[in-house]
């Protein structure tokens, strides 16, 4: 059975810090967030010199989702201990919720349907960690999220796999041209 919920009630929202505020006085290297427009689970991060005084709920967690504020694009992060900025919005999905469901559930099409209803701006698409609390998501029972969330987890492993073996096939081709280049000039 599938019933609808606002997306606070199925995990705190929040926006990331301000990181600028914290980068004065003492500081020590920690790792960012940037700002990346793909949905993915592959995350760049830049070094940064900040403050020890930022609270630790802007430090990533390992199943935070995050979703970029102003491009609605959707990222699960698993590595934990990297700041997330202020244009991202942190999801942490509450106990009773599959993280790996919800994660594919906002990458879905129902998710940017449901955002355009609430986005502000007319050049830059602006979403408000307010107007997102209140967004309504169709949800099935625990279970089913479960058995949906292990398939679509090991369904991006199997796309992840296909693309790196793409991109060595890539390689693999330019290095036989190369080498057949080079026996070419030897002759």
């Amino acid at each position: 059975m599938i019933k609808n919920y606002k997306f606070d009630e199925i995990a705190d929202i929040f926006t990331g810090i301000r990181v600028k505020r914290y980068q004065n006085g003492i500081t020590v290297d920690k790792k960012i967030l940037k700002k990346t427009y793909e949905d993915s689970s592959n995350i760049d991060t830049d070094d940064v010199k900040v403050s020890e005084d930022i609270n630790s709920k802007f430090y990533s967690r390992k199943d935070d989702i995050v979703i970029l504020l102003a491009g609605s694009t959707v990222s699960k992060l698993e590595e934990e201990g990297i700041i997330i900025p202020m244009y991202y919005a942190v999801v942490r999905v509450k106990e009773g919720f599959d993280v790996d469901f919800i994660y594919h559930l906002l990458k879905s099409d129902i998710f940017p349907r449901e955002l355009h209803k609430i986005v502000e701006g007319t050049t830059l698409k602006i979403i408000k960690t307010t107007h997102l609390k209140q967004i309504n998501l169709p949800i099935p029972d625990y279970e089913t999220q479960v058995k949906y969330g292990r398939l679509f987890k090991l369904m991006d492993k199997r796309i992840n796999l296909n693309q790196e073996l793409i991109e060595l096939e890539r390689q693999n081709e330019k290095l036989i041209m190369k080498n057949l280049l080079e026996r070419l000039e030897e002759n």
